[in-house]
C-alpha cells in the first residue's frame, strides 16, 4: 500500500524512499566497519541484537533438553555458525532493501518486487536482472561493488576471528590439563611447583598478556565469542579464565617477588573480562562492593597458601597484608566472572576445595 503512493506526481514519496534506502545502506556500512575495523572501540548494535535473537532461540531449544551439560554443549557449538550466518544475512538484506527503495525512487523499476530482485541480482554479482534506465544501472554498478567488497571482507575478516576462537580453546585446554576438571588459581601455581616450572611463570604471564590484549580488543563480536563453547566436553572458558585471574591475583598479592609481568598480565585480563561483561550487557557492577561479600573466604585462601608453601613456593611473610592485597585484586573481576558464569550456565570458578 505504501508503494502505491510512488509515482511521478509524488516527488515527496520518491525523496522519502530514496532517503530510507540510503539510511539502510548507511546502517550496513556503519555495522560492517564497526565489526571489522573499529571493533576495539565500538560495539555494533546490529551484530549484538542479531546474535542475541539467535541465542534466545538456542536457549529455548536447550532449556529442557535431556542429557546434561555435555548434550547442551553439543547443541551450543552450532551457535557460532548460525550467528555468523544471521549477521551476514542481515547485512545482505539491509543493502538489498536499501537499493530496492532507491531503485523505486529513481524509477529503475516499477514495483518493489522487481526492484528487490534487481537489487539482489546486483548485490550477488549475478547480473540476471538489471534496471533499464541509466540511474538504475548506475545504482546496480555501485551495489555490485558492495557485493564484491562484502565477499573480500568476509574472506579476510573471518580467518582472524576463527583464529581467536581456536586460540581461546587452546588456552582453556591448557588450564584444564594442569588443574583437572575443577580449575583454580592455586592449582595452576601448584602444577608449576610440582613440575619445577616456577621459573617459567614470567614467560607464561607474558604469553597470556598478549592473548588478553587481543581478546579485549575484539569487542564487536565478544557477545558471540562469549557464548561459543570450548571444544572439550564439560569445559568452561569462564572457569578457566577465572582460575587464571585467581592465579595472577595470588601471585601479585601473596607470592614473594612476583615480578612486573604478573601485574601487567593481570591488568590486561581484568580489562578483557570487563569488556566481555560489558558487551554482554551484564548487570552493572557496584563500585562500592563490600569485601565481606567476596566469594573466596579466608579459610580457603589460607588452605591454598598452605599447599603452595608445602610445594616449595616462597610466599609473602605478612599473611594479613597479603590477604588484604588479594581481596583488592579479586574484587576487580569477581562479580563480572560470577555474572558470566551464571549467564552461560557454568559453575562459578572459585575454589572452596583448594
Amino acid at each position: 500500500m505504501a508503494f502505491a503512493l510512488f509515482d511521478d506526481r509524488n516527488p515527496a514519496a520518491r525523496i522519502a524512499l530514496c532517503a530510507a534506502g540510503a539510511v539502510l545502506v548507511f546502517i550496513f556500512f556503519k555495522s560492517i566497519i564497526r565489526v571489522g575495523m573499529l571493533n576495539q572501540r565500538y560495539q555494533d548494535p546490529l551484530a549484538f541484537w542479531v546474535g542475541r535473537v539467535v541465542l534466545s532461540m538456542f536457549r529455548f531449544r536447550v532449556r529442557h533438553l535431556p542429557g546434561g551439560r555435555t548434550r547442551r554443549g553439543e547443541i551450543m557449538t552450532w551457535y557460532w555458525p548460525c550467528s555468523l550466518i544471521a549477521v551476514i544475512t542481515s547485512w545482505f538484506l539491509l543493502v538489498t532493501v536499501g537499493f530496492a527503495l532507491m531503485n523505486l525512487a529513481f524509477r529503475g523499476e516499477a514495483t518493489f518486487t522487481e526492484a528487490f530482485v534487481s537489487s539482489g541480482s546486483a548485490l550477488s554479482t549475478l547480473g540476471f536482472s538489471t534496471p533499464t534506465n541509466l540511474s538504475g544501472q548506475l545504482l546496480a554498478i555501485f551495489e555490485g561493488a558492495i557485493g564484491l567488497f562484502l565477499i573480500v571482507y568476509l574472506f579476510t575478516f573471518l580467518p582472524g576471528f576463527m583464529e581467536l576462537i581456536h586460540e581461546r580453546g587452546r588456552r582453556v585446554s591448557w588450564i584444564y590439563a594442569r588443574t583437572g576438571p575443577s580449575p583454580s588459581g592455586a592449582e595452576i601455581l601448584l602444577w608449576h611447583c610440582r613440575n619445577r616450572r616456577t621459573g617459567d611463570l614470567d614467560a607464561v604471564w607474558e604469553d597470556w598478556e598478549n592473548f588478553f590484549r587481543n581478546l579485549g580488543q575484539a569487542r564487536s563480536f565478544l557477545p558471540i565469542l562469549a557464548v561459543i563453547r570450548p571444544l572439550g566436553p564439560n569445559q568452561s572458558w569462564v572457569c578457566a579464565f577465572g582460575a587464571f585471574l585467581d592465579a595472577l591475583a595470588l601471585t601479585n598479592s601473596t607470592v614473594a617477588h612476583p615480578g612486573e609481568g604478573a601485574r601487567i598480565c593481570f591488568d590486561c585480563g581484568v580489562v578483557a573480562v570487563r569488556n566481555i561483561h560489558t558487551t554482554m550487557r551484564g548487570t552493572p557492577i557496584r563500585p562500592d562492593r563490600d569485601p565481606e561479600q567476596m566469594h573466596v573466604e579466608r579459610v580457603h585462601y589460607d588452605a591454598a597458601c598452605a599447599k603452595l608453601e608445602a610445594a616449595g613456593m616462597e610466599l609473602h611473610p605478612d599473611r594479613e597484608l597479603a590477604w588484604k592485597r588479594f581481596i583488592q585484586s579479586h574484587m576487580l573481576y569477581e562479580e563480572e566472572i560470577a555474572w558470566l558464569a551464571a549467564a552461560l550456565a557454568d559453575p562459578t570458578p572459585f575454589w572452596p576445595h583448594a
